[in-house]
């Protein structure tokens, strides 16, 4: 895959699947630009690597952080969301069932949402783009019973990624842009490895992959930018698994 010449934007870009992505963009020859809470650190400095401190929830932040990537790049070929929270990291303290139902929610789907439409809209001037949104098999199965519970928001809003996608999709087709997913199964990050290296559950887990392993965050970065590329240009309102055969099971 070759980037070159391309400016791509990573919501969530500062870890685990993020920030796998930005660094296969980065070694593909692509200006890539950072949308997270927090900074990205790389081990070695990149002139092509640019952050903005956002809040994918924040309406007014997003329009006006778009407005400044078009002013300073000119153009945004990729969109890749991966922004995310599930209930176990969204908050660090207690809150009700009903406040963490919204912030995952709000976080997952309504952050894919927001950056979405303001990016959107400048593909459609440019006549170009491709966007990945970043869903999870839980979008098309429940949790297993071990991690399942009255409030489980996650799977709810990785399905609703899932439906915006093809909903998308459909609608910018004809305008020379493609719309994604990809939907990972269980991936070994910083965000997962509390659950995936509990031996019990761990075990539990593992055995529902028949590759009987868990994935890499630069495995599904492989998969994400495979659509964001060229090489996928006839592929559009798809959702593609990156799973070691979790569904097939």
């Amino acid at each position: 895959m070759d980037f070159s010449g391309k400016t791509a934007i990573v919501t969530g870009g500062s870890s685990g699947i993020g920030k796998a992505t930005v660094e296969l963009l980065l070694e593909q020859g692509a200006k890539v630009i950072v949308l997270d809470l927090k900074y990205i650190d790389l081990k070695e400095n990149n002139d092509n690597l640019f952050y903005y401190e956002i809040d994918v929830t924040a309406e007014d932040q997003i329009s006006n952080v778009i407005q400044v990537i078009v002013e300073k790049f000119h153009r945004i070929d990729i969109l890749i969301n991966s922004a995310g929270v599930t209930a176990r990291n969204a908050f660090d303290k207690e809150v009700s069932e009903y406040e963490l139902w919204k912030k995952v929610l709000e976080v997952n789907l309504n952050g894919t949402y927001l950056v979405s439409r303001e990016v959107v809209k400048v593909m459609i001037k440019q006549n170009q783009g491709s966007i990945v949104n970043l869903s999870s098999i839980m979008g098309q199965v429940v949790y297993p019973d071990y991690l399942n519970s009255l409030t489980s928001p996650y799977p709810v809003s990785k399905g609703g990624i899932v439906q915006y996608t093809k909903n998308l999709a459909s609608f910018v087709g004809d305008k020379n842009i493609r719309v994604n997913c990809v939907s990972p199964a269980f991936i070994y990050t910083d965000l997962t490895k509390n659950i995936l290296d509990d031996e019990l559950l761990g075990t539990k887990l593992k055995d529902k992959h028949p590759m009987k392993r868990f994935g890499t965050p630069e495995e599904v970065a492989e998969t994400i930018c495979f659509l964001a590329s060229d090489k996928a240009s006839f592929i559009t309102g798809v959702d593609l698994p990156c799973d070691g055969g979790y569904l097939i099971l």
